[in-house]
């Protein structure tokens, strides 16, 4: 991982997520605040168990609703996505802001990816262990 400035024709990821982040919260918010239809989980309603992403509507609206506590217990592995997002975003937008050099993996050694895919599955289990605990 390095510091450094875009380089001339490279793709603006923080520009590029910052707003699709931005346009998803407004849109969760107005979808809620209008009353849509909440999704139901299918795996949930043919099985009875959850799946390993249920309760992450939920989340959400807690979340929005300022009741976060709420929101980590309903689905923690979601909870901590979203406050990755947020400080991503806090990132994003104090590098465009600032015009700064970006945060770059352009030397991750090999074996990198195949960790965090590992991590990325082991916490998944663990969530969902924890779901079929709560009984979410």
């Amino acid at each position: 991982m390095v510091w450094r400035k875009l380089r001339s024709g490279e793709t603006d990821h923080e520009a590029v997520w910052l707003g699709v982040s931005v346009t998803s919260l407004v849109l969760a918010k107005c979808w809620l605040w209008m009353g849509f239809f909440q999704p139901s989980c299918v795996f949930h309603t043919v099985t009875g168990c959850p799946c390993p992403t249920c309760g992450a509507t939920r989340c959400v609206r807690f979340a929005l609703g300022g009741d976060f506590g709420a929101a980590l217990a309903i689905n923690p592995l979601f909870f901590t996505i979203l406050v990755a997002i947020v400080l991503y975003d806090i990132y994003a937008a104090t590098v465009l802001a600032l015009r700064l050099p970006r945060l770059c993996a352009d030397t991750l050694p090999p074996w990198a990816g195949k960790a965090g895919r590992l991590a990325a599955g082991i916490a998944l289990a663990v969530n969902w262990a924890w779901l079929i605990w709560r009984g979410v």
